[in-house]
């Protein structure tokens, strides 16, 4: 994967652990306005790793309930890859997608798993676990690509709904997914929604990532848009200098705000930390309307005929 031009402005992310009250609507859209206060651009939902508890809500469904009320944040539902079919999953990101107007991304992952709730899935070997987690990651893309950015027409005059030329099968097949497809549901307005990956899942190494959430001190490289995970530990004086340092030089893209206590965290994230990114010149001015690749300086993923197993990876 070609590494994106080196930002000269942070991104910022936040993340929700699935232990997050988010099943309570009042917590919820709380939580969402103070991130756009703070100018969160991704606010990950039931943020997960390998061994995690499953979520205390199901990110996706909260994501959609959301995003009526997200304003600017891109909102990016934590996917378990080990009991999730790609169909229903390529369908539903592509309502968020539309939903958040291009201002949403996934994080496929193997954490979240409880394995005495899930029959057969339990079956699965350590070994079998990233490749078959691979396999719906590139199994859910081919879907998204069965269908052409320009293929909706909906012409009243004519009658004409949509270019049947535009649409074709995915006919994708791995080792664990065989999706014929097409997709029910048009191609998501980013074509893909933004991929996020954490670098405490082993997954991250298998797949093309377009944002990739790292530990301090994760080494530059060759690698998606960077945010590295903050507390707010980091945001004193020293911390933020310290951080300052280490995006001059070209480690990371973004911050990551690990959140504990979001709506106490967040406010002082905005009213102490902000400002003083904003005195740093470290904040840039880029439209919050705007799609989260557009934002984030990524490229749309073309369309086209359907890949082979493992071509996305």
């Amino acid at each position: 994967m070609t590494r994106a031009a080196p930002r000269t402005t942070l991104f910022l992310s936040a993340g929700l652990a699935g232990t997050q009250p988010l099943a309570d609507p009042a917590h919820a859209l709380a939580v969402v306005r103070l991130a756009d206060a703070a100018r969160i651009d991704l606010l990950v939902l039931g943020e997960s790793i390998p061994g995690d508890p499953v979520p205390r809500f199901d990110p996706l469904v909260v994501a959609s309930w959301l995003a009526p009320h997200a304003g600017g944040v891109g909102l990016v539902p934590f996917t378990a890859a080990l009991e999730t079919e790609p169909f229903h999953l390529a369908r539903a990101m592509s309502a968020l997608d539309f939903l958040t107007g291009g201002r949403s991304g996934w994080q496929p992952g193997t954490g979240g798993r409880n394995a005495p709730r899930l029959g057969p899935v339990a079956a699965i070997t350590a070994d079998q676990a990233l490749p078959k987690a691979r396999d719906f990651v590139a199994a859910t893309r081919s879907l998204w690509d069965s269908w052409d950015a320009d293929a909706l027409v909906i012409d009243a005059a004519s009658g004409i709904y949509l270019d049947p030329a535009r649409v074709r099968p995915a006919n994708y097949a791995g080792p664990y997914f065989k999706v014929r497809g097409p997709l029910n549901a048009a191609r998501p307005p980013q074509g893909h929604p933004v991929l996020v990956q954490s670098d405490r899942d082993p997954l991250w190494r298998d797949l093309g990532a377009d944002v990739l959430i790292v530990d301090a001190g994760g080494q530059p490289g060759p690698a998606p848009r960077r945010a590295v995970r903050t507390t707010p530990s980091h945001w004193d004086a020293a911390g933020l200098e310290s951080l300052a340092r280490q995006f001059a030089a070209g480690a990371f893209d973004g911050l990551h705000l690990v959140l504990q206590d979001p709506r106490t965290e967040l406010p002082r994230f905005t009213t102490e930390v902000l400002p003083e990114l904003e005195r740093r010149g470290l904040l840039g001015t880029a439209d919050r309307r705007a799609t989260l690749r557009a934002r984030l300086g990524l490229a749309t993923p073309a369309s086209g005929p359907a890949p082979t197993a493992g071509e996305h990876a």
